[in-house]
């Protein structure tokens, strides 16, 4: 078992490495290939980062979808929500790939939501806590393989943590309601699931 958790930990280390150095040779993130309007908040590097706590408090899934959204999702943090580092404990339904970003479907007592990992590519000089972004992304992949453009099963159980971001589209599968997701998730932990019964993806 020691063994096995050496090997996880050995590829997430070479997958963290390979997209590092890829984010060093992309070209600079923008709103126009990093998502829009909001990408800033979205990789934390907006000028209100400063203001995000990056010690997570413990939440559950329901609890942050029982919060009342703000009206109108602004490019500023004007919530406390927005400024708070939050870790859930979670089955990850599904997942898939987003543009660059890297999307879960979290699932807890009957509630959903998203939690989403951004492209190493989009990720600024400015992004705060930034190699733990880009390890909770590899320490994933390692973990459950590489995802496609479509949304695929899962079942893992695991703790995720992540920034608090409103989201203004709440159409797609598993999205809270009230817009809440964690963006970008900073610390990815697997408590049974993915690396048993991995799939290698070519």
């Amino acid at each position: 078992m020691r063994r096995f958790g050496g090997v996880a930990l050995l590829l997430a280390l070479c997958a963290l490495a390979a997209t590092t150095a890829l984010a060093r040779t992309a070209p600079a993130p923008s709103a126009s290939r990093c998502g829009g309007s909001l990408w800033r908040l979205k990789t934390l590097s907006d000028t209100t980062r400063r203001l995000v706590s990056l010690d997570p408090k413990t939440t559950t899934i329901g609890s942050i979808i029982s919060r009342a959204g703000p009206g109108t999702v602004s490019a500023r943090r004007t919530t406390p929500f927005q400024r708070q580092t939050w870790e859930v404990v979670a089955q990850i339904v599904a997942f898939r790939l987003d543009g660059g970003d890297i999307r879960l479907l979290l699932f807890d007592d009957g509630a959903y939501m998203h939690a989403v990992m951004p492209a190493p590519a989009c990720l600024s000089k400015t992004t705060r806590n930034r190699n733990a972004i880009l390890a909770a992304r590899a320490s994933f992949v390692a973990a459950c393989g590489k995802p496609s453009l479509t949304w695929e099963p899962l079942g893992a159980v695991v703790y995720v943590g992540g920034v608090g971001f409103w989201f203004g589209d709440r159409n797609e599968r598993g999205a809270a309601l009230n817009g809440a997701e964690l963006h970008p998730v900073s610390s990815f932990r697997l408590l049974a699931g993915c690396s048993a019964n991995r799939r290698v993806r070519r």
